[in-house]
């Protein structure tokens, strides 16, 4: 019997499946994140950036898909995504989420206004031919009756902005990832929004990071996809990198509604109440 495979009879059989991988030429030692298989990542994308259109390049190019919340209300506007170009990301496997008619402070208005926000924003949408499934906070800002309106305006789920530790925080109790199987799916954590001066490593630690706590959802958060247009301006040199490591990795990369899951929901009923239209707002 030659060395190598008495060393594989010695090891456990997690050790042989890597040594058999690694000596039929398939993937290297240290290249897949540990129990890769347990972690998965959700790419987002905010407000419907015309930048975008360069995420989904770099999508298509690394065979990856993502989930872009878009504001309805700014669909067509200078600097923002065309419905054309929306059309073109659906076609591509990626999915569409909702965001709000006008991406305002939704805690600071009344409840009526609130649901006109959230409600119209989804049936619009609809009405445009996609499926959003899953909303996301504008500014992260939610509260009690915020969470209640998502639910009630079609969502299943809607993610807010942060929750999840950087690796530069020591914090030995801090999230690393997100468990979908026991937080409210109204209240869903990401990473804080990536901003202008983020690191590709910065980015790839927080999934090894969430693989050495045993994996569960890494959620990133863009918005602009450029080289200093933009505080929160992600670099296409950056996410380039990260979308081709993961892509090699291993490390399952999913659409945000997805995760979660659930039927579609057909859209609510119009919205009727009184009260002064929501002030336009852009932003995070």
């Amino acid at each position: 019997m030659s060395l190598s495979v008495s060393r594989c009879v010695a090891v456990t059989l997690a050790a042989l499946l890597t040594l058999v991988t690694t000596a039929c030429g398939g993937e290297k030692a240290g290249e897949r994140p540990p129990g890769a298989a347990r972690t998965v990542v959700a790419l987002t994308f905010d407000d419907g950036w015309a930048t975008q259109s360069t995420a989904a390049e770099l999508l298509r190019k690394h065979h990856l898909t993502g989930t872009f919340y878009i504001n309805s209300g700014f669909l067509g506007r200078p600097k923002r995504l065309t419905k054309a170009q929306v059309d073109g990301l659906v076609a591509a496997g990626n999915e569409i989420g909702g965001h709000t008619l006008t991406h305002p402070r939704l805690p600071t208005l009344p409840e009526a206004a609130q649901r006109r926000e959230i409600c119209d924003d989804r049936r619009a949408l609809i009405d445009m031919g996609y499926k959003p499934r899953s909303f996301a906070y504008p500014y992260g800002m939610f509260d009690a009756t915020t969470m209640t309106l998502a639910r009630e305006c079609g969502y299943d789920s809607a993610r807010r902005s942060g929750g999840i530790a950087p690796p530069s925080d020591p914090c030995p109790k801090c999230a690393r990832s997100e468990d979908v199987t026991r937080t409210d799916h109204y209240r869903l954590r990401s990473l804080p929004a990536v901003r202008a001066t983020v690191t590709l490593d910065t980015l790839k630690e927080y999934v090894t990071q969430a693989e050495k706590r045993g994996g569960g959802l890494v959620t990133y958060q863009f918005h602009n996809v450029c080289d200093g247009c933009d505080p929160f301006g992600v670099s296409p040199r950056v996410l380039d990198g990260l979308l081709g490591w993961l892509a090699a990795s291993g490390v399952q990369v999913r659409l945000f509604g997805d995760v979660v899951g659930g039927p579609f929901r057909p859209a609510p009923p119009a919205h009727t109440g009184a009260g002064p239209a929501p002030r336009l707002s852009a932003g995070a």
